[in-house]
């Protein structure tokens, strides 16, 4: 038995669609968009019927035949919306969910392919039909129906295969296989945060991952009580130019910063993201600061919109003048709350170090300062003498030709911050209150211990993450000490000599 559907428009316009502005992974979304509609309108039958009561939809990609394949086991396109599916611009029924325009599935089968085939039963239909779209005789022929095959099967079936065939310039490559995933994981976020919905592609499930939210004092109080920096957001309605624009999510830090996959935002509408996923998060910089900054990489979040247009390709917001207006509003509002500062976290909170990662960088300091002094350098790890637990120390001799002074055996020891008082001259002085000290032994071996719980080093700790950092302090350090070296030699303590001795030393060393 055979019947015609009407593709009604002129042909010459399905040929337009190959070369609109669209990415894959936007394109294969407009069929889940349909199954996920699908589903959802009937979704107190199929929460029944289906495995685990969720939908499935399975997308293959054959690249060496060349052949996509979508499957879903949604409700089946109904007899009543079989002629409305594949006319282009008739809108469905109800036009306020996800497959609004009525184009998705044309446009992503044209722009994808040359040749494609949709087969589908409803539930509760004892009917399966099949049409198949080619191209070519399309526009040749200026055909305006499509002849329909149909065959008896159980009403009890429900599903719509599309295959797209002989594809086109748009076709995914193996190599984008990866970033097809991240990008779709991100749209339907959530669909899979509330498992609702099993997506596969080539056989792999895509997979909701949460991202980590910073749980830490506020910066300026390192010592204070940790938080959760992420703020709840509902805001709106805010009427503009006869319009009224709302939104809900939430904005938060990143525990861990990102330059380019996790931070900024997912901006979702009708349940998915809208031209924001993956790696193409919005990133104004209103909210997120300037690019490449702490608060570029830490400030992330999800803005579910209601009110704003977007365009029949799914890939953008009709970001106007509304849009921006409506961020800036935004933006004012979150600062209202005095309590949580999001912006000033994300962009001033540092972690802190680890022990292991100090004692790194003290190594690497140490040794850098150690250069300034004398080659070759020889690093014993167990010294005979430990002032304190987990010393590393550096030998290294002062040379006479370099700062006039007489050859003195010199130590430079890491401290671990221990607030041993230490004798210098006589004076106490709590390593953890100081920069580096001094001490001496009969022997006229001199010990310089520099510390690391000194605010400078909670002040260059950016820097300190490049060895230009790291030798740019060391170059300091090193001046410092050997001046009160030279000082000490001398026979004088008095800080006046200390800081000419300092000046006239620094940028010789």
């Amino acid at each position: 038995m055979a019947n015609n559907v009407s593709i009604a428009t002129r042909p010459l316009v399905y040929s337009t669609f190959r070369y609109i502005n669209n990415k894959v992974w936007n394109a294969l979304a407009e069929y889940i968009d349909n199954s996920i509609q699908s589903f959802e309108n009937h979704i107190d039958v199929l929460k029944t019927i289906n495995k685990d009561g969720k939908l499935h939809v399975t997308i293959d990609i054959d690249f060496d035949k060349e052949v996509i394949t979508i499957l879903d086991d949604a409700f089946g396109i109904e007899e009543d919306n079989y002629q409305r599916a594949f006319e282009l611009a008739n809108l469905p029924l109800d036009n306020q969910g996800l497959n609004e325009f009525g184009m998705g599935m044309k446009v992503s089968s044209i722009w994808l392919s040359n040749t494609w085939t949709v087969e589908t039963s409803a539930y509760g239909e004892s009917v399966q039909k099949t049409m198949t779209f080619d191209l070519k005789e399309v526009v040749d022929n200026e055909e305006m129906e499509l002849p329909v095959i149909e065959k008896n099967c159980s009403s009890n079936k429900h599903f719509t295969k599309i295959t797209l065939c002989n594809l086109s310039m748009n076709k995914p490559t193996s190599r984008q296989i990866s970033y097809i995933k991240k990008h779709l994981e991100s749209i339907y976020t959530k669909h899979l945060r509330e498992k609702s919905v099993e997506i596969l592609i080539n056989g792999q499930p895509l997979e909701y991952v949460e991202l980590k939210v910073l749980n830490a004092p506020y910066f300026s109080n390192p010592n204070g009580p940790a938080k959760e920096w992420r703020k709840e957001i509902s805001f709106g309605p805010v009427p503009l130019d006869g319009k009224k624009y709302s939104v809900k999510g939430f904005i938060g830090v990143l525990e861990t910063m990102s330059t380019s996959e996790n931070n900024g935002f997912l901006l979702f509408r009708r349940g998915r993201v809208i031209g924001s996923s993956y790696d193409d998060r919005y990133r104004p910089k209103i909210l997120c600061g300037q690019e490449g900054s702490p608060q570029y990489k830490r400030i992330f979040g999800e803005l579910h919109l209601e009110g704003f247009d977007v365009s029949f390709t799914k890939n953008s917001f009709q970001e106007d003048d509304d849009f921006t207006t409506f961020i800036e509003l935004l933006k004012d509002d979150l600062t209202q709350d005095k309590s949580l500062d999001l912006f000033g976290q994300a962009q001033n909170y540092t972690k802190p170090k680890s022990q292991k990662e100090i004692k790194d960088l003290g190594v690497t300091l140490v040794k850098q300062i150690a250069k300034g002094f004398s080659k070759p350098i020889v690093v014993n790890t167990t010294p005979e003498l430990p002032l304190f637990e987990n010393q590393t120390i550096v030998e290294a001799h002062l040379q006479s030709d370099d700062l006039n002074i007489t050859p003195t055996e010199t130590t430079i020891t890491l401290s671990d911050g221990n607030k041993v008082p230490l004798q210098i001259r006589g004076e106490k002085w709590p390593v953890s209150q100081g920069l580096y000290s001094l001490t001496g032994n009969p022997t006229g071996k001199i010990k310089a211990i520099i510390n690391l719980n000194n605010p400078v080093f909670k002040r260059f700790d950016k820097s300190l993450s490049t060895p230009e950092g790291i030798e740019q302090l060391a170059y300091v350090i090193s001046v410092l000490v050997a001046s009160e070296v030279s000082l000490q030699q001398d026979g004088t303590l008095h800080g006046k000599y200390f800081r000419d001795k300092f000046n006239i030393l620094f940028g010789t060393i």
